[in-house]
Order: structure tokens, then sequence, then C-alpha cells
């Protein structure tokens, strides 16, 4: 029978391309998916975190509804409490949260005749904004929350929760208007404040967040800010005090911005403690170690 051919044996190399194929297609999958993971993680990073605050009856009598323009020209709203004693304290909640995440430092510092000003950061709460930045843009709406301020305290101190305590220290190394800063579980800026990476799984853990570092840059329009191991030293003697969780790995990190701020930095590590819950693990030392901070340290630097 003619135009008949026989069907050709496969040899090895076509085997070998076909595994290869089959190989790089189920990593493909699995890293298609790592990476299509990652970019959501980073939008929703950036996402507003906005919703209705409703104001609890426990706050002082004396407590004003405010408003003030901080960067961009938006309006941050929040709870103003007068002082007593002349010291106004500035606080700053963390990332998933709004102002009433600060109440127990409120409440606390207000009996003790500190004055408060708690707000709903940008995109969050009911202030304004379209975006968040994992704290990067929020420093300079501490500027205006200073502004706001002005002729209301004699002297003004600032203290914040995880993100919120980044900003609070990238805030005082800004401002020297601010006389102390107290930080609980302050997060990273970026990776580049991560402890040094030891072995593979170390060197992956800082690729990745730097990698989210830059999706979260690219979508807010600016660059990474510099570390906050490079900011705090910036504060230079005025009084810093950092709170960690004995639980989870923060307190490796926050141990590393105590280093880096110097002897003016004191440190306790919360006994019991997750991420800013010493609140409610350990309320009445916490108190008591944030009130005498202000007390005995305030008084130290005059702006």
């Amino acid at each position: 029978m003619t135009g008949f051919s026989p069907p050709q044996k496969r040899g090895r190399r076509y085997w070998q391309r076909l595994l290869i194929f089959f190989v790089g297609l189920i990593l493909l999958i699995p890293c298609t998916l790592g990476f299509l993971a990652t970019f959501g993680l980073a939008f929703n990073y950036v996402m507003p975190f906005r919703g209705t605050v409703v104001r609890p009856s426990d706050l002082p009598p004396t407590t004003q509804d405010v408003n003030f323009i901080g960067a961009d020209d938006l309006t941050l709203r929040g709870w103003y409490i007068p002082p007593q004693n002349g010291t106004v304290v500035i606080l700053l909640h963390g990332y998933y949260n709004d102002r009433t995440e600060m109440l127990f430092h409120a409440l606390h510092l207000a009996g003790a005749g500190y004055g408060a000003l708690l707000y709903d950061q940008r995109a969050a709460g009911e202030s304004d904004g379209s975006q968040r930045s994992l704290g990067w843009r929020d420093v300079e709406d501490v500027g205006g929350a200073i502004a706001f301020l002005s002729g209301k305290a004699d002297t003004l101190a600032i203290a914040g929760c995880s993100i919120g305590g980044q900003v609070a220290l990238r805030a005082a190394a800004r401002y020297p208007e601010l006389a102390a800063v107290f930080a609980d579980g302050p997060a990273a800026v970026s990776a580049a404040d991560l402890p040094p990476a030891d072995g593979l799984e170390g060197q992956l853990t800082i690729g990745y967040h730097s990698f989210v570092d830059r999706l979260v840059a690219l979508q807010v329009g600016m660059s990474i800010p510099p570390s906050l191991m490079d900011t705090v030293s910036q504060i230079a003697s005025r009084p810093i005090l950092l709170f960690a969780g004995e639980f989870g790995s923060e307190r490796f990190y926050v141990r590393r911005f105590q280093q880096a701020a110097g002897a003016n930095a004191e440190y306790w590590e919360i006994p019991g403690a997750t991420h800013c819950n010493g609140p409610y693990t350990a309320p009445a030392e916490y108190a008591n170690r944030m009130l005498q901070f202000f007390d005995n340290r305030i008084q130290s630097h005059t702006p």
C-alpha cells in the first residue's frame, strides 16, 4: 500500500521536554496564585477602612467632637479632651481600626489630668481619604493635629499602637513640638526594618515583604519612606517608651528599635500579651507604666 508511513518512535529528548513542560506548568500555577494573593494583599492594605464611630458613654463630659485638616486638605475627625495639667497626648490607632482602639489610653490619661486628641486616621473611621498607605502618609496628618492643638496646651506628646505607634515615632522625629512618644508594638515601616535574614526562610520573608512594599508604593504613588531603624535616633534626647507583647515576633524588632533609639528609650515586654492587647492582659500595670512615663519624663523636655 502506497503513502503509508509507520509511526515514528519517540526518543528520550521528546519525553524530557514533555516532563519539563508539565513540571513548569505545575510550578506556574502556585507561583501565579501566590503573585495574585500578594497583589491582593497589597491592594487590601491601601483600601479605606471607613465606618461610623459610636461615641462611648464613659468619655469625660468635657469631650468635644472635633475635626481638623490634615495633609492633602483631608478632614480628620475625632474627640478632644481638654487637659487639666497643660499637656495633651495625641493618640493614634492601629491599621484595621478607628479612634475607639485608643479609648483605654484616653480614659486613663484624662483620669490623671492629661488631655487627649484621638482621631480616625486618613481613610479610616469617619475621616476623609480614599487610600491608606501603611502609615507612610499619616505623619503629615500629625502636623495638622499639632496645628489644631496650638494654644490649647502647654506641652504636647504622642502615643500610638501598631501602625499608630510607627506613625507616632516617625512624627516625633519630624516635629520637635512633641515632648515625648509612647509606642505599643510599633509596626515596621518597610522590609528594611525586619531583623537580618537567618537562612533561606528569613531571606524569603524579607524578599516577600520587599515585594509588597513596592506594590504598595506603586499603588499610592510615593517612594518607600526611610526605615524606622533610621528614624528613631532623630528623636534625640526626648523620652521614648516602647511596649511589646511577650508572644509573637514583635518583641524582637521592637527591641531593635529601642537599641537604635539610644539611651533615651525605655522598653517593657508585656507578660502574656500579644500584639497591642496589653490593656486587656495587664491593664493596671499597663496604665501605671504609661502614666509614670509621662509624669516622670515629659518634664525633661521643653519644646
